[in-house]
C-alpha cells in the first residue's frame, strides 16, 4: 500500500478528528459534509466498517439527524457483493410494494426473505402527506421502503444495521436537536505537507470498493442558470417534475410555448435523465408527454372557444 492511502487510515482519534477536519474543508466532499467534521468522521468510521473507502463512504453515506445511513442503491449494491448473495426480485400486488432477497445459507440451501411495504401504511405513518417524492413518486418510494427492509433482514452482516437515507429522512427530526456545532479538532500540522498529502490521496480516482462506486453527480439545468447540483435521483427527479409541472401551469404563456419550454428542459437535462433509474426517467417522460397532451387540448378548447365567439359577432347572435 502506498504512503498516500496509508493516510487515508487513521489509527488513532486524534488523527482521526486532524483527518475529517481538512476534509470538512478541502471542497472535495459532497456539500452536506462541507464544514461538518463530525459528520465526516461519522461516515469513515462507518465506511470502515462496510469496507468502503474514505471517499466512497462520504459520497454514499448520509447523516441524517446525526444518524448515519446509506442510499438504497448504495445498499443493493453492497449486498449484491456479498458472496452469499443469490438474487432480488421487486414488483407490486396491488399498491403493495414487495420486495424478495435470496442468500445462500451455510449448508447451501437458498433463504427468501420477503418484505412489503403498502400504501396503507405509508398513509397511517403520515408519508403521503408529505411534500416531495413521496408525492410525486409514491411508487418509488414504496419499493426503495420494501427493499430497505429485506435487505437488512437477509443481510445485517453486510449492513450493519444502516437504515437507507430514504428512510432516515421521513423519521421527524428530534425536537432538541439544534443546528451542528462544529468539532474542536486539534489544528492539523502542516509537518512533512501532511495536509498536502492527503489532498493529494484524495485528489486520485477511487476505485470500487465492496461493489460500491461513487454515485455521478447529477445537476439541473435551466436555461441561464447555473446548474444546481443534487445528492440522489429521486431528489433530482423530484426537482424536475415540479419544474415541469409549473410550466404546464404558467398560463401568462401560451399553450405553444409551454409545450417548447417543456422541451427544451428536457434537452437541457437529457445527460441527467440518462443518468437517474430508468423507472424515474420513463416516468418523467411520461409526465411531459401528458402535460404535452393536455397543453394541446386546452389549446384547441380556447380556439374554438374564440371562433364561435367571433362568429356569434359576426353574425350578430
Amino acid at each position: 500500500m502506498s504512503n498516500k492511502l496509508t493516510l487515508l487510515e487513521p489509527k488513532t482519534l486524534t488523527e482521526a478528528m486532524e483527518f475529517s477536519e481538512v476534509l470538512s474543508k478541502s471542497g472535495m466532499v459532497p456539500d452536506h459534509y462541507q464544514g461538518k467534521p463530525a459528520n465526516v468522521l461519522v461516515a469513515i468510521q462507518w465506511g470502515y466498517e462496510l469496507g468502503l473507502a474514505p471517499m466512497q463512504a462520504l459520497q454514499n453515506i448520509s447523516v441524517i439527524n446525526g444518524k448515519p445511513s446509506i442510499w438504497g442503491d448504495s445498499m443493493l449494491a453492497l449486498v449484491k457483493a456479498h458472496p452469499a448473495f443469490r438474487g432480488i426480485h421487486e414488483q407490486f400486488e396491488g399498491d403493495t410494494a414487495v420486495c424478495d432477497v435470496k442468500r445462500e445459507m451455510a449448508n447451501g440451501e437458498i433463504e427468501t426473505t420477503r418484505a412489503t411495504f403498502s400504501i396503507a401504511e405509508a398513509k397511517q405513518a403520515g408519508l403521503t402527506n408529505k411534500r416531495g417524492p413521496w408525492q410525486s413518486y409514491p411508487n418509488r418510494m414504496l419499493k426503495l421502503r420494501a427493499r430497505g427492509f429485506a435487505l437488512r433482514d437477509a443481510f445485517p452482516d453486510a449492513i450493519k444495521g444502516l437504515i437507507t437515507t430514504e428512510e432516515a429522512k421521513d423519521y421527524p427530526e428530534q425536537q432538541n436537536q439544534s443546528s451542528e456545532k462544529p468539532v474542536q479538532a486539534p489544528v492539523v500540522s502542516s509537518e512533512g505537507d501532511t495536509v498536502q498529502n492527503i489532498v493529494d490521496a484524495l485528489s486520485e480516482p477511487q476505485s470500487a470498493s465492496n461493489g460500491v462506486s461513487p454515485p455521478e453527480p447529477l445537476f439541473l439545468t435551466l436555461p441561464g442558470k447555473e446548474p444546481v447540483k443534487y445528492e440522489s435521483d429521486l431528489e433530482w427527479a423530484t426537482q424536475y417534475g415540479e419544474l415541469m409541472l409549473a410550466m404546464r401551469n404558467y398560463e401568462k404563456m401560451p399553450h405553444a410555448e409551454r409545450r417548447t419550454k417543456l422541451k427544451e428542459l428536457k434537452e437541457l437535462n437529457q445527460e441527467a435523465l440518462e443518468k437517474i433509474d430508468p423507472e424515474l426517467s420513463t416516468e418523467l417522460e411520461e409526465k411531459r408527454k401528458s402535460y404535452n397532451a393536455a397543453l394541446s387540448v386546452e389549446a384547441k378548447e380556447a380556439s374554438d372557444a374564440e371562433d364561435g365567439s367571433d362568429a356569434e359577432a359576426a353574425t350578430g347572435v
